[in-house]
């Protein structure tokens, strides 16, 4: 089930229920509790306080915060507040999709420049490099090696296949045979991973 939470004078895209049929609109005042399970709750930043909805609402289930003007800055916040995904209110039904299925999965629904902050901000975070490989390191090829420490530096697709001299699309193939060989479900997961050897991303051994 998809929950869109929107401010009082909001109203959903048609796109919105062209992509999810069955979805549910809210206004305030919210429940606390819906009476069905939540796939995905679509919470609007044009709610007063939305960052403390969203705070309550990704300790139920996952959250994708959408906003009619998005920018970095307001994604950054998003993801501080417990966000799985942060896009535009007004994408198309593909995307939205994608969006959908990508935060079920438990993965990130993140757009280059801020994924690439989100990396940069997390390097700095972490006191020192690691002096072994993590766990499974060792399975990936030479060229996927090479690319996990690109992605590990927030480069972008773009930036990374010119450096590494290979097309974007053989970049994300590599990137899926390292997400699959690491079991990581998205860049910054695979950036944990590299920075503390010896840890899973999910608390593994």
């Amino acid at each position: 089930m998809h929950v869109f939470k929107m401010a009082p004078a909001e109203n959903p895209s048609p796109r919105w229920r062209e992509a999810f049929p069955g979805a549910a609109l809210r206004h305030p005042p919210f429940v606390e509790r819906e009476a069905h399970p939540i796939d995905v709750c679509w919470i609007s930043a044009g709610i007063d306080r939305w960052t403390e909805l969203v705070s309550e609402q990704a300790e139920r289930s996952r959250v994708v915060v959408h906003s009619r003007q998005p920018g970095d800055d307001e994604a950054i916040t998003a993801f501080e507040a417990g966000a799985h995904g942060y896009c535009h209110s007004l994408a198309n039904t593909a995307i939205l999709r994608a969006v959908a299925s990508t935060v079920a999965a438990g993965g990130l629904w993140v757009s280059p420049g801020v994924m690439g902050r989100m990396i940069r901000t997390l390097r700095r975070s972490i006191s020192s490099e690691p002096e072994a490989p993590p766990p499974g390191f060792e399975t990936l090829t030479v060229r996927e090696r090479e690319v996990a420490l690109a992605v590990s530096t927030g480069a972008g697709n773009k930036e990374i296949a010119l450096q590494l001299g290979m097309t974007e699309r053989t970049l994300k193939m590599h990137l899926g045979s390292i997400f699959r060989k690491l079991e990581v479900r998205d860049r910054v997961h695979l950036v944990l991973l590299l920075a503390q050897p010896g840890q899973r991303a999910g608390g593994g051994s």
